[in-house]
């Protein structure tokens, strides 16, 4: 029997793991009596200062833009940090809805389900050139009016929440999630143009975007030649946070300011590291911080990240992009699109490509042939030919379904090694064939 092939997990292959220059970092941490002892002892809730000022540094040079060590808040991770933010900055009764970008990023729903927003959930069209934001607008205005028809007449509305008013922290009325840059699972990037319309429009319904930036570092051509330059990192389009930092200050946020991007090292050094960041306003991050858990807990990833900012300053993390994870993404994104062309396009499947014709991340989006059903493609790959794709049904928001992704499959190209992308291809091609044969019966 075949052994099995995996084009679902999204994380790095072992083989890209940069495992000496992490030993070699953590024996010089744990080597100095002082830098132990602040590894290993509670921490600043904000972050060990020394990873914040090398991020600072970091995305500074990344982005193009100034950025400030008390503009962010160490996490454990992305997940732990939306976490976070749901729990600081949103509340079950005020917060009204949360517009979901779909195909949308498949576990971060849960999340929200979690933090008391289910039945809040409502997705808003990604399109080929970005998010449909008349949809988006059109949907808020609906819901506005709403609910001042059904205020009671003349009536001065106390805003109910289900947690304790504190000045110290705001909640939103409505939240915006996204994967902006190389999304997940689509791969698309959202254009600038658009990045600011969305910014005026939480401005004007009182939201909060939450941006998951964690591909944003890994850009790279969507053809590599041979002998191509070395390929440098850096950002394609400014973020949300950045974008809102150069527009004058809203009237109604009172600092805290209308946007948030969160970030990680999962991508870039390996996800159990559980390490990553928020970026977002002075106010907000010190709001973020004041979680019960950090204040008790003190920063929820002290070791991580002491690990990390030594890491960094040794220069591995800048060395490891370039050198080994923008060319080993770079390659295997065209093997399997390639693969792709030479084997499923004939049969009438597809890959959605970025409007702007970018590459980056570690998803492809493909379409199937007119007629195909991804969750039953997907459940036959597992069944007759030891091969795991995810469904494009997967990544609907799961209260707010509208069945569009039925013919679309997301492929993830990271980590499997390079012999396995095209053979799992074949054996895509080879189910997907068989669906046509039998159709042409």
């Amino acid at each position: 029997m075949d052994p099995p092939i995996n084009l679902v997990w999204g994380k790095p292959a072992p083989s890209l793991l940069p495992v000496s220059e992490l030993a070699q970092t953590m024996q010089i941490l744990l080597s100095s009596p002082d830098t132990a002892t602040d590894a290993l002892e509670y921490g600043d809730p904000t972050g060990p200062p020394a990873l914040r000022d090398q991020l600072a540094q970091w995305l500074t040079g990344f982005y193009g833009t100034p950025n400030a060590t008390d503009e962010i808040c160490i996490t454990a991770g992305a997940s732990q940090g939306l976490a976070v933010v749901l729990q600081v900055l949103s509340d079950p009764l005020y917060t009204q809805r949360v517009w979901v970008v779909t195909p949308c990023f498949h576990l971060g729903c849960k999340t929200f389900e979690d933090a008391g927003l289910a039945g809040k959930l409502c997705a808003v069209p990604e399109t080929d050139t970005g998010i449909d934001l008349d949809h988006l607008e059109r949907e808020l205005l609906q819901f506005e009016s709403e609910s001042s028809v059904n205020a009671a007449p003349g009536a001065h509305q106390q805003p109910q929440t289900a947690k304790l008013i504190d000045p110290a922290r705001k909640f939103y009325k409505h939240l915006i999630y996204l994967v902006p840059t190389f999304a997940n699972p689509s791969g698309r990037t959202v254009p600038l143009v658009q990045r600011q319309r969305l910014i005026s429009l939480a401005r004007r319904f009182d939201a909060l975007v939450i941006s998951d930036d964690i591909y944003d570092h890994l850009p790279y051509p969507p053809v590599v030649e041979s002998d191509s330059k070395p390929l440098t990192a850096a950002a394609i389009v400014p973020r949300f946070v950045d974008i809102e930092r150069t527009m004058s200050s809203s009237r109604s946020d009172h600092g805290f300011g209308h946007t948030l991007s969160i970030g990680s090292f999962s991508k870039m050094i390996g996800p159990g590291v559980r390490t990553g960041w928020i970026s977002a306003s002075p106010r907000l991050t010190l709001a973020l911080a004041g979680a019960g858990a950090s204040q008790s807990g003190g920063c929820p990833s002290q070791l991580g990240s002491a690990l990390v900012a030594e890491f960094m300053a040794a220069g591995h993390l800048a060395r490891h992009v370039q050198h080994t994870l923008l060319p080993a993404y770079a390659r295997r994104r065209g093997l399997m699109a390639a693969a792709v062309r030479d084997l499923l396009e004939s049969l009438g499947a597809r890959v959605v490509e970025d409007g702007e014709g970018r590459a980056g991340g570690f998803f492809l989006w493909l379409q199937l042939p007119p007629g195909l059903d991804g969750a039953r493609v997907a459940a036959r790959c597992a069944t007759s030919a030891a091969l795991a794709v995810l469904p494009g049904v997967a990544f609907e928001v799961p209260s707010d379904r509208h069945g569009k992704l039925g013919p679309y499959l997301r492929l993830c190209f990271a980590w499997e090694e390079e012999a396995n992308i095209r053979r799992g291809i074949q054996r895509l091609a080879t189910v997907v064939g068989g669906y046509a044969v039998r159709r042409g019966r």
